[in-house]
């Protein structure tokens, strides 16, 4: 039996392969890398809170757990079935015990129904996902979006190879290695572009200003992501940008939050879009620069006993007093649904977008001894009123649905919008976010 390693609120567990993103996974917005957004996403130390839970870390030699398992008739079904695969596959040498054993074990925790958030991770995914807690990664430095049904290169970071490269916003990934990109997943992309640092990968490219599609070579490379970002609008109003709830964050929240007050800002939108959760003590961390003390910002719901409230903690918030509008769209999950949820409820802040992504399970991370591991959900967390976030969402307060063709502006595409920029924005949910601040309707009663 191995105890949980990790404790978090959301962050999705995802193989390797996502990039930069907060996000990948139940959404179509990710970065492209090695990351683990568990997103989904996305990224785990040890937390501030046990639930006091074990879990298996293989098969036990327990005579109860035996029965319960290989007393089933079910499980009579799983041995004929590895027998038949056997017994009348015709390419015995290309059958990969491991990869049936492990596909049943996902096959297992998927059937629980908490799509886009427990997983089963092979020993592969593990090390990715484990790398993705120390806020790196191994890519290309891109964010994409596949709403169109292909990839489209909606950020680019300063510094990575893919800026090297000459890649640019509106690109189209069209092909990965000669390998078609239309119509597919953001976890069919993560696995072509997955690599090693160093290795070459070649992009089809279409530009929109090229008449025929480019091939664009880039080197893979480690990349560091800043999980916060902000810069300035107009009439003394910060964008401040979140991505994921990952060691830190709380800390770059904090300095954030204490220069822009000095820098004379009044009013703040909080960017959650993308953002897939994270660790639990990050989450109260940055709640609480919101909330006075002692505010509840979600309930935790574990296994047959009764919800408790996990509460904001210090006197110190640097944004306690000032205007606040909270930016979401479907990709916003776990811990970025508890923040929201808990804004919206105690009347701090309206929130803009669409309904978020409606993980809401507290996640746990149990290793196996060959490599692999479990990232299965050990409770529920409950709004401050009480109300159920999983498979639900939380609903924003003014509904604002992007354009087609229209993608996130990010504090780090432009360090300042001026009034001109920000009015011709394709952004409608920055747009909509900055009006509100305008209009006085910070909050829902």
């Amino acid at each position: 039996m191995s105890e949980p390693r990790n404790f978090e609120v959301g962050q999705r567990p995802q193989s390797a392969g996502v990039e930069s993103v907060a996000a990948l996974g139940p959404s179509l917005v990710g970065r492209l890398g090695n990351r683990g957004k568990v997103a989904l996403g996305g990224t785990v130390v040890a937390g501030a809170f046990s639930l006091g839970v074990m879990a298996g870390g293989g098969f036990s030699a327990d005579v109860e757990a035996q029965s319960s398992l290989t007393g089933r008739a079910e499980f009579v079904t799983l041995e004929e079935t590895w027998d038949l695969i056997h017994e009348q596959w015709p390419d015995p040498e290309s059958i990969d015990d491991a990869a049936l054993i492990y596909g049943a074990a996902q096959g297992m925790v998927d059937a629980m129904g908490d799509e886009g958030h427990s997983a089963f991770l092979d020993p592969e995914a593990t090390a990715a996902f484990e790398e993705s807690r120390e806020g790196r990664y191994v890519g290309i430095g891109v964010e994409v979006d596949a709403r169109c049904g292909v990839p489209v290169v909606t950020s680019i970071f300063t510094g990575s190879p893919a800026e090297a490269a000459g890649l640019r916003r509106g690109d189209v990934i069209a092909a990965v290695d000669d390998e078609s990109t239309q119509g597919i997943t953001m976890q069919e992309l993560r696995e072509l572009i997955l690599g090693n640092e160093g290795d070459m990968l070649t992009l089809t490219v279409d530009r929109s200003s090229e008449p025929e599609p480019l091939s664009i070579d880039v080197v893979r490379g480690t990349i560091q992501v800043d999980p916060v970002t902000w810069r300035w609008l107009p009439d003394q109003t910060v964008q401040l940008r979140v991505t994921g709830f990952e060691p830190g964050v709380n800390g770059k929240v904090r300095e954030a939050l204490a220069t822009i007050r000095d820098e004379g800002a009044e009013r703040l939108i909080l960017d959650l879009r993308g953002n897939p959760g994270g660790l639990v003590p990050e989450v109260i961390g940055v709640a609480s620069q919101f909330l006075p003390e002692g505010t509840t910002i979600f309930q935790e719901q574990v296994r047959d006993e009764p919800a408790r409230p996990i509460t904001t903690v210090g006197k110190a918030g640097n944004w306690l007093d000032l205007a606040l509008v909270v930016l979401i769209d479907d990709a916003s999950a776990s811990g970025a649904e508890v923040l929201a949820a808990a804004l919206r409820e105690h009347g701090r802040a309206q929130l803009i977008g669409e309904t978020t992504f409606g993980t809401g399970t507290v996640l746990s991370t149990f290793p196996n001894d060959d490599g692999s591991s479990v990232v299965l959900a050990t409770a529920f967390w409950l709004t401050p009123d009480g109300d159920h976030v999983w498979q639900e969402g939380v609903e924003p307060d003014q509904y604002v649905v992007l354009a087609r063709d229209a993608f996130p502006s990010r504090p780090e595409d432009d360090p300042e919008l001026t009034p001109s920029e920000l009015e011709d924005s394709a952004d409608a949910q920055l747009q909509a976010a900055f009006e509100a601040l305008d209009s006085g309707l910070l909050a829902q009663d």
